[in-house]
């Protein structure tokens, strides 16, 4: 009898990464996405499905359904890729739960990760430290703020102003500029969730994150690393350079916030050093796979595969984190590296440089050729229409 699949709702690199993971130890894998990336183009894939709508709408979880009927995917586990069909899986953990493994948790857990407003209330509870922020009501209220400048404007749940300008957040350096961002992203999002936060200075160099595996808040497996480079280079979508290092001192505030939340599945907290007090400030739980995690195979831990055996119910082999390797998406990492050289955060010599070692590559891979060519078409695509 063969193995149950995996049902992968996305397919770019981070998708990509789940499916080479589970492919290659012969877990067939199915992909559902509004438009092909590079994940689509895989050999490990056998099911490719197009939803023409929002991944958000609760009629994708009907296309989901009819596919497991006609394509025999009943039993196969769902790997929800982004925060809005993470949304869309806890929400309808229930119905999906009828046809397919979920092992996301419910709406009621995962919001508070997803809900930036609920994610820095754990925080403070967890005693983790985190920006200071604030939260108008309406562009009034900005007058009355005691911030210190720059700051950043970004909404609590992001996802709805990524998709309408591929940017999480908006840099203020004056009253004016924050009142002038402020309009404009409530013309594009609503007023709802809006936040006004400090900015904590810093390069890449203290851009941290925890990796892990839990089961209902007990961090089962874990390890950390430092985001070096991201593109967009101020506030990235995803990071694009990514190095393994050996931060113990991040664990256990992380264990602590994820343990208050009640979190299952594959998770990353991401931490930012503030080199004014040191102390490491959380500013996002992603409750999904994150852009870097094939990174984490190279360092002997395969996220992908303990989240795939904890929802067959089978027992998690022993991990041991072997740190140095670094992860590497050239197709963004590049104009990051130009845009850091311009700026005088590093130099050509020092970009040079980053390429020694082992590095796991986002896309390109000779055992799995074709994807590296379809994520060129759409990376082209992208910055030609300028979404890139």
């Amino acid at each position: 009898m063969s193995r149950p699949g995996a049902l992968v709702l996305g397919s770019d690199f981070r998708a990509l990464g789940v499916v080479r993971s589970l492919g290659r130890r012969g877990v067939p894998c199915a992909l559902v996405d509004a438009m092909p990336r590079a994940a689509w183009f895989s050999r490990y894939v056998g099911v490719r499905a197009r939803w023409p709508g929002s991944m958000r709408d609760a009629g994708l979880c009907d296309l989901l359904l009819d596919l497991a009927r006609r394509r025999g995917l009943e039993g196969w586990v769902v790997f929800p890729m982004q925060d809005d069909t993470v949304e869309l899986v806890a929400r309808h953990r229930d119905r999906l739960g009828s046809a397919f493994r979920v092992p996301t948790p419910c709406w009621q857990v995962v919001r508070h990760a997803l809900d930036k407003r609920l994610a820095y209330a754990a925080a403070r509870r967890a005693d983790v430290p985190c920006p200071r922020t604030w939260y108008p009501s309406c562009a009034r209220d900005l007058e009355h703020l005691d911030v210190a400048y720059p700051v950043i404007l970004k909404p609590a749940c992001s996802i709805a102003l990524q998709a309408a300008t591929r940017r999480k957040a908006f840099v203020a350096t004056s009253p004016v500029e924050l009142a002038e961002h402020y309009a404009r992203t409530a013309a594009l999002v609503g007023t709802e969730g809006l936040m006004v936060q400090e900015l904590v200075p810093g390069g890449g160099g203290g851009q941290l994150s925890v990796a892990a595996f839990c089961r209902e808040g007990r961090m089962l497996v874990a390890m950390t690393a430092r985001r070096s480079r991201q593109y967009p280079v101020d506030f990235g979508l995803s990071s694009c350079f990514v190095e393994a290092v050996e931060l113990p001192e991040l664990l256990a505030p992380a264990r602590r916030l994820l343990e208050l939340m009640g979190l299952s599945g594959m998770v990353e907290v991401e931490f930012k050093r503030d080199p004014r007090d040191g102390r490491d400030k959380v500013l996002d739980v992603n409750p999904r796979a994150w852009g870097w995690h094939a990174l984490c195979q190279l360092c002997g831990v395969d996220f992908p595969m303990l989240a795939y055996r904890d929802a067959l119910g089978e027992a998690l082999p022993e991990c041991r984190v072997r740190y140095g390797p670094r992860w590497r998406r050239l197709v963004t990492d590049l104009p990051a590296a130009v845009a850091e050289v311009r700026s005088g955060a590093t130099s050509p010599l020092a970009y040079a440089r980053s390429f020694a070692g082992p590095t796991s590559r986002s896309v390109l891979d000779a055992r799995d050729p074709l994807p590296a060519l379809g994520d060129t078409a759409v990376a082209a695509w992208r910055l030609a229409t300028g979404k890139l």
